[in-house]
């Protein structure tokens, strides 16, 4: 297996994008947005014939909230509500882009005054719809490390990245006493990254990396 990323023992992405690979490849650069280079190592892994994690498809899935609660729901995974709007509908929830260009910007709306202002923004405009998330208990925000997070184990966690093989990223969450409803997965910036527990999570499950 190459694993792709910017830390020690990693293969860096720029010289992995300029060779021919025969290999399964594990992306950790953490942002696989469109056109991130994240994106395109796992494209050039693609384009090579290898399998890798993510795939380009369940890299550009995942950041849509829309896709990614259902493709949860169908896994067994339970969610908030959520629903794309074009046209403001104020009301005390969770608001997240769809816009391409948007990251780490979904926000907590306590008031009407603070829907305007945010739908408006993550909107750009009124030119693309706004994901309205209708959570009634605590949000919070954990990052991911393959199926792991720090401090706080869940088996929600383990079966998104079953469902997506997507290594690395933070997720929202609905949480009502022990019971977790994602909603939103977001991309991990390389300074947000903990290298440490990441080669811990690596050696955790070397026998999981020998077998994906």
């Amino acid at each position: 297996m190459i694993v792709v990323g910017e830390g020690e023992d990693q293969e860096p992405p720029d010289d992995f994008l300029r060779k021919s690979v025969r290999d399964t490849v594990l992306n950790l650069l953490g942002d696989y947005r469109y056109l991130s280079k994240g994106y395109y190592v796992s494209l050039h892994a693609e384009e090579n014939g290898c399998v890798v994690y993510p795939s380009v498809k369940n890299a550009l899935d995942i950041y849509r909230a829309p896709v990614f609660v259902e493709r949860l729901k169908k896994a067994g995974i339970e969610t908030p509500e959520v629903f794309a709007l074009r046209d403001p509908n104020p009301e005390r929830c969770v608001l997240v882009p769809l816009n391409p260009f948007s990251r780490n910007s979904a926000k907590i709306i306590r008031s009407e005054s603070q829907y305007v202002k945010y739908f408006r923004s993550l909107s750009m405009d009124y030119h693309y719809p706004v994901v309205q998330v209708r959570a009634k208990g605590n949000v919070e925000e954990f990052e991911f490390y393959m199926g792991r997070t720090k401090g706080y184990d869940n088996w929600v966690f383990r079966r998104i990245f079953e469902v997506f093989g997507v290594p690395l990223g933070k997720v929202l969450v609905e949480r009502i006493g022990n019971k977790i409803r994602p909603f939103y997965f977001m991309p991990i910036m390389k300074n947000e990254i903990d290298f440490n527990f990441l080669k811990e999570v690596l050696n955790e499950n070397c026998m999981l990396c020998r077998k994906l």
